[in-house]
């Protein structure tokens, strides 16, 4: 990977909707070329899916934030698909630490985050924190 192949992750970060001609533009290639270095980072694994960022907000979904749980280490398969399942969860991290999951979540109010949290107990200890701004959610990646 080069310079080039960092900006273009980098324009597509922004907006994965930009045209070829666009990103070619940003960067000083044809479309043909834009397109040929997007297959190769495709079939690398390096971009390994496009996403759309949803306003919660604008779906009723006006409380996010994070719960960080330790659950009970029988427990984790049934709460790994609990999580999954489970819509008010839009993240679901393995990490390590006092709490071996990190979750991302997005519900209506407070009654609903109550509900959500009576089930988590049901796995283990958790913890909460309501998001009150993000300030970014991706960052450019640094140039090689």
């Amino acid at each position: 990977m080069d310079g080039t192949d960092y900006k273009i992750l980098n324009l597509l970060q922004e907006d994965c909707r930009k045209t070829l001609r666009a990103i070619g533009e940003r960067v000083g290639l044809t479309p043909p070329a834009v397109a040929e270095r997007i297959r190769k980072l495709e079939e690398e694994g390096v971009i390994d899916a496009y996403r759309v960022h949803i306003d919660r907000t604008r779906l009723d979904c006006g409380m996010t934030g994070f719960i960080m749980v330790a659950p009970e280490p029988e427990k984790y398969a049934s709460f790994c698909a609990f999580c999954e399942k489970a819509p008010e969860i839009t993240a679901h991290s393995h990490v390590i630490g006092n709490y071996n999951a990190i979750l991302r979540f997005a519900v209506r109010d407070t009654n609903a985050l109550d509900q959500l949290l009576t089930k988590i107990k049901t796995y283990g200890d958790s913890r909460t924190s309501v998001e009150l701004k993000t300030y970014f959610a991706a960052k450019e990646l640094p140039l090689p």
